[in-house]
């Protein structure tokens, strides 16, 4: 009983944690949580994934590396766009991250703004 006691502060906090897939699927469209959010800052946790584009990266709920067969990403799960934030000096598609920023919905997709990136 004690041990259970002991534990159920930091299992409650990773229970509470905000995870990709609570604002973004697959195709990084936004849920309607990420819409209530919307302006709000918070941390998400995931995998680094480069983009083309100068100043933004994916965050991927799972490792996004390329597919052996076709150069792809597949199954790497919810995933959005990251933008303003320095990619962390040592971080690859499978080291896991940390982002803090202001959730904002474009064009119906989820991403994070003024954000900024640490390894975990």
């Amino acid at each position: 009983m004690l041990f259970r006691s002991a534990v159920a502060p930091f299992a409650a906090r990773a229970a509470a944690a905000l995870k990709i897939a609570d604002v973004a699927n697959e195709e990084g469209i936004a849920t309607p949580l990420a819409a209530r959010l919307a302006g709000q800052d918070v941390a998400l946790r995931g995998y680094f994934a480069p983009s083309v584009i100068d100043g933004e990266f994916l965050l991927y709920e799972a490792p996004a590396a390329p597919c052996q067969l076709c150069g792809g990403l597949h199954d790497a799960g919810a995933n959005l766009v990251v933008s303003g934030a320095a990619v962390p000096p040592d971080a690859s598609m499978l080291r896991l991250i940390e982002v803090h920023g202001r959730i904002d919905v474009v064009e119906g997709r989820a991403r994070l703004g003024a954000a900024r990136a640490a390894l975990v």
